[in-house]
């Protein structure tokens, strides 16, 4: 994403973001971690109702046409993806079905993959133990 000017999302395109990070977290049950990314975001959107973690998530990308909007849905998910310490080969995949569901091409992904991570690792950079970083390091990768 270049310096895109992103609007805000409107109701269904929150739903819709929402229901592309469920398909994430669900890959191996949801994390607290997950839970909580995913309700914080849902509540941008007060019309919606009490986020339910159990709902049906049928995610529709036609609600979101804007490229800058596309690329912020995959920089959530992969916010969910990095959220349990582990980005696994299985979310990793589903990262792709839904780049290619958005028309995000794989180096837009890969780019944005490698930022969202340096984002998480950057937040634990002022931890001591660097040894439990750079294993955290090596399992977002």
């Amino acid at each position: 994403m270049q310096n895109a000017q992103i609007d805000p999302l409107n109701a269904e395109q929150i739903r819709q973001a929402c229901y592309a990070m469920l398909s994430v977290a669900r890959l191996h049950g949801l994390h607290p971690a997950e839970t909580a990314l995913i309700a914080e975001f849902w509540s941008s959107a007060p019309e919606l109702g009490t986020f339910d973690p159990a709902q049906p998530a049928p995610f529709d990308p036609s609600h979101l046409p804007a490229p800058a909007d596309r690329e912020l849905v995959i920089d959530l998910c992969l916010a969910c993806a990095f959220a349990d310490g582990n980005y696994s080969a299985e979310e990793k995949a589903q990262l792709k079905h839904l780049a290619d569901q958005l028309a995000v091409s794989e180096e837009v992904l890969t780019q944005r993959s490698d930022n969202i991570r340096q984002a998480f690792l950057g937040s634990l950079a002022h931890l001591p133990d660097s040894a439990s970083v750079a294993a955290l390091s090596k399992a977002l990768s």
